[in-house]
């Protein structure tokens, strides 16, 4: 395998900033008075529950330009890395979809009839690799390829591409393997003489996937706020209301009358966006199952490291998702909402930032559906040879450690918007935890360790720490992490490590260092509304 893509390096120094040194107190020097926090906790009943697919992630269609690429998803590595985040959606959307066209006649690629020509007489969940000469061909021509597919978007210049059902399958087989439920969006682009959807060729792979017995979700268009400069096409939001009904009579009349339909996907809830949204769902609002939108908060060409530290920053997604809510609530309420497209930078992520330890910051809890495991682009979870980066083993933490459950949980004193707490039931799959227990996650923006005291009444209970600091010299900047010491990576392409706690002695203060992520898991806390 190739070694992975290295960007333009910035001068040295910025990479030995005072971000990615350790203070005294990381080198586990003693805590200054004023870094002691306490913590207060409200645990009587959830303020809010969600899915256990909460955290889930994407695939973006621009992988499919070239449907030779998707070849990349029999790899065995890839889905153990997949499978590790289930129950979780898998996505099939971005940019590229309202650019795709489904082409039934269409032959397979060579590659991809190698691969399946491999997997004849075997379980196809249970398969070996993708057949040598066709990956070492892929990952020869991939580097061309993820410079066409971002040229491509920063350009704003895309084309349509044709897909085979060979691509349909491949992206299938890797959901299902991996325990995953596939969203899969459809091109809105596609458009009758008077700009009415034309929803011929989205009939022609419904029909596919129904002979296929397939198991899919489904969308239509991606971010229609930006048809304009993508297309010059408008559509407003009442024409995309009754696209999404034509849509929804279509599924009604398949095998997939029971499967669930999201949109509209837009973007930022800004200006002429919230205006679309809001006609959207007076229209169309009816036949969707969850509101979606996208959320970056950062410009991925002209963002610094840091802004991936700022509070500010992080707060910018307080007044879009209050604004999100406003809308929904006044047009169809009750309807749910999913963060359908999420990550630290938009365009492509920011070039060593959004693929380091640093982006994990940008994260916290209002992730749902992150963009993207794997593809073009700097903001992936695993890296070119399929290695996990920081955001990966997060993921992986956040599914093991939390449970659906949110409670509440706040830092008592001032400066608060530095250290971010929060507060779930403990995940009850979990083989070592059980009802009752809680899981606080905290994320420290401070230069100097934070000790966190827990309340009064948990102080006497034992407490096992999943501590997540960079790897090796890099600081920031890293690629890989360390959990309680120990550098994470895989054991071998089919088995992930285990992620191993600390216990820490009951009354101990939970000790969060610079720049840095923990989850504390509070055994025995015997919270009623956990059991």
């Amino acid at each position: 395998m190739l070694k992975p893509r290295v960007p333009f390096l910035p001068p040295l120094l910025l990479l030995l900033g005072p971000l990615g040194r350790l203070s005294p107190s990381v080198l586990g020097g003693p805590a200054l008075a004023e870094d002691v926090v306490e913590l207060d906790f409200s645990t009587e009943q959830p303020v809010h529950l969600v899915s256990p697919a909460f955290l889930s992630f994407t695939i973006d269609a621009n992988l499919a330009t070239d449907p030779r690429f998707l070849t990349f998803l029999g790899s065995p590595k890839l889905r153990t890395l997949a499978r590790g985040l289930s129950p979780a959606y898998l996505r099939f959307g971005g940019t590229k979809t309202d650019f795709l066209i489904f082409d039934p006649k269409k032959e397979p690629t060579f590659e991809e009839r190698s691969y399946w020509q491999s997997q004849v007489n075997q379980d196809i969940c249970k398969s070996g690799s993708i057949p040598s000469q066709v990956e070492k061909r892929l990952w020869l021509e991939w580097p061309f390829q993820e410079q066409l597919l971002l040229r491509e978007q920063y350009q704003k210049k895309f084309k349509n591409s044709t897909y085979t059902r060979s691509s349909v399958d491949m992206l299938y087989t890797f959901a299902n393997c991996s325990g995953l439920d596939l969203i899969f969006g459809l091109n809105a682009l596609l458009r009758t003489a008077d700009m009415q959807w034309n929803s011929s060729n989205a009939q022609l792979l419904l029909d596919y996937c129904s002979s296929r017995r397939y198991n899919i979700s489904w969308e239509l268009g991606n971010e229609p706020n930006s048809f304009k400069k993508k297309a010059e096409i408008y559509i407003d939001g009442f024409q995309l209301g009754d696209d999404f009904i034509e849509l929804h009579q279509l599924l009604r009349k398949s095998t997939f009358k029971n499967s669930k339909l999201y949109g509209p996907d837009v973007g930022q809830p800004r200006g002429k966006t919230v205006k679309m949204l809001r006609s959207f769902l007076q229209v169309g609002g009816g036949v969707i199952d969850s509101v979606t939108w996208h959320h970056y908060y950062l410009n991925g060409r002209i963002a610094t490291k840091e802004d991936f530290l700022n509070p500010d920053v992080l707060d910018t997604f307080i007044l879009s998702v209050q604004k999100i809510f406003q809308v929904v609530e006044e047009t169809r309420p009750l309807k749910k909402i999913w963060l359908g497209e999420t990550s630290s930078a938009y365009g492509g992520g920011a070039p060593l930032l959004s693929n380091t330890f640093a982006a994990g910051f940008i994260m916290g809890i209002e992730v749902v559906m992150r963009q993207v495991l794997f593809g073009a682009g700097n903001y992936h979870l695993v890296d070119a040879n399929f290695e996990p980066l920081p955001d990966y083993w997060l993921s992986l933490l956040f599914k093991k450690l939390v449970g659906t459950s949110v409670l509440m949980a706040s830092v008592k004193g001032p400066d608060k918007s530095k250290l971010r707490v929060y507060l779930h039931c403990t995940n009850i799959n979990h083989p070592k935890y059980k009802g009752g227990d809680l899981t606080l996650y905290a994320l420290n923006l401070h230069n100097v360790t934070k000790r966190l005291h827990l309340p009064y009444h948990l102080v006497d209970k034992q407490v096992d720490k999943y501590l997540v600091k960079p790897s090796g010299p890099g600081g920031l900047f890293s690629q890989s992490v360390q959990l309680n010491g120990q550098t994470l990576k895989m054991v071998d392409d089919q088995t992930l490590p285990a992620l191993t706690e600390k216990p820490l002695r009951p009354g101990s203060s939970l000790g969060l260092p610079a720049f840095s992520y923990g989850f504390f898991v509070i055994r025995n806390a015997k919270v009623a509304a956990c059991i």
